[in-house]
């Protein structure tokens, strides 16, 4: 095959289909008028790499979340980049090499993951491979999935889902992660509907109840020795609040517990207010401002509260919280993709005050970039 071939091969997904080693696509030929030039380079970034390069861990599919719906909005190319990402991994033995703790390995719908928490979020991926494109073989991941969380993953006393088979604490990341998946299981796997759903429904109460300070509307880091933490991490409260809106967005608006965490979601997002600046940025402490202001954050919660506010969740007065967030987003990344002041670092160095910022070209920060973009402009 020749190299014009190929590339023409490219962009039909035939070549990607046959070898997933190959890129999906090299460039962006297009994208949407909706995108900043900013958000475009890191779509177009993306796509460049080879999709086997994208592991299963959340470093690689929180960026693959945040790529897929621009595939409806002028940028087809990401359906055949994302289904040779599937295609590479449901032909591999090993589970693709990932900075997380080392768990037991696990397999869901014939992709090699573990019981570290970070794998759970291929679930996201795989409902939008089959909401968008029908595939089956996403649909057996993430039904797969949510039994490994519901049955294999280690719990603490409260029996919360563990961020590792190791783990002494439990964070809401881990909170997020497992309640998403396990209500796209229940969404997607009718005979075991009603347990996925009841233990999401136990998982997100537990957390809430843990981690919710009721009196300052933040979420505490982390929760070890049967009690909470000292520090309210930014992105601590953007789990939580993804947690609640993963659930919402699932969740019959006539169950039972579906007013409660409403009122959950109104008390995090208040408490969140309180504490943004007028830049529209958050501490990486949210309480505290001797610590840096980090870019992460703020994607988290203008995603989520400009998303709750059209679902009719809250009202129409958050809106302002949710664009002042993105505008400081914006305000932080370059014409060619680059995320300043990006907290790179995750809970425990976050409850140890370890606060250091960098540039972000990569990764799972660039899918939060990504699909706040996708949000901000519904």
């Amino acid at each position: 095959m020749t190299r014009r071939q190929a590339l023409a091969a490219l962009g039909t997904g035939v070549l990607a289909a046959k070898n997933p080693q190959v890129p999906a696509q090299s460039t962006v030929t297009r994208t949407p008028e909706s995108l900043t030039p900013g958000v475009a380079a890191i779509l177009r970034r993306l796509l460049a790499e080879p999709p086997s390069t994208i592991n299963t861990d959340w470093f690689g599919t929180m960026a693959l979340v945040g790529a897929l719906p621009w595939c409806r909005r002028g940028a087809p190319e990401v359906e055949p980049f994302a289904l040779a990402w599937l295609t590479h991994h449901l032909q591999t033995t090993d589970v693709a090499p990932y900075s997380g703790n080392r768990s037991r390995t696990v397999r869901a719908g014939g992709i090699p993951l573990t019981t570290y928490a970070g794998h759970f979020g291929i679930s996201q991926v795989c409902e939008q491979l089959v909401a968008l494109f029908g595939d089956q073989r996403a649909r057996k991941v993430a039904e797969d999935v949510a039994g490994i969380v519901l049955h294999r993953t280690a719990r603490n006393r409260l029996g919360l889902v563990a961020h590792d088979d190791t783990a002494d604490f439990a964070i809401p990341d881990v909170t997020f992660l497992a309640v998403s998946s396990l209500m796209i299981g229940a969404a997607l796997d009718a005979q075991n509907a009603t347990a996925y759903r009841e233990q999401a429904l136990y998982q997100l109460r537990t957390a809430i109840d843990t981690f919710l300070m009721k009196d300052t509307g933040l979420a505490k880091t982390v929760y070890s020795s049967d009690s909470v933490g000292r520090t309210s991490w930014t992105r601590a409260s953007g789990w939580l609040l993804w947690a609640i809106t993963a659930m919402l967005r699932r969740l019959d608006a006539g169950h039972p517990a579906f007013i409660g965490f409403k009122s959950d979601l109104r008390t995090l997002v208040d408490g969140l207010a309180r504490v943004q600046k007028p830049n529209g940025g958050f501490h990486v402490l949210l309480d505290d401002a001797s610590t840096p202001l980090d870019a992460s954050g703020p994607a988290m919660f203008a995603l989520g509260v400009h998303e709750s506010v059209r679902q009719g969740w809250l009202p129409d007065r958050y809106l302002a919280m949710a664009r002042k967030a993105w505008e400081f987003v914006s305000a932080n990344l370059t014409d060619d993709g680059v995320l300043h002041n990006t907290y790179y670092l995750w809970a425990l160095p976050a409850e140890n005050r370890e606060m250091r910022v960098r540039d972000e070209v990569s990764g799972w920060a660039m899918g939060f970039v990504l699909a706040a973009a996708n949000e901000m402009t519904l």
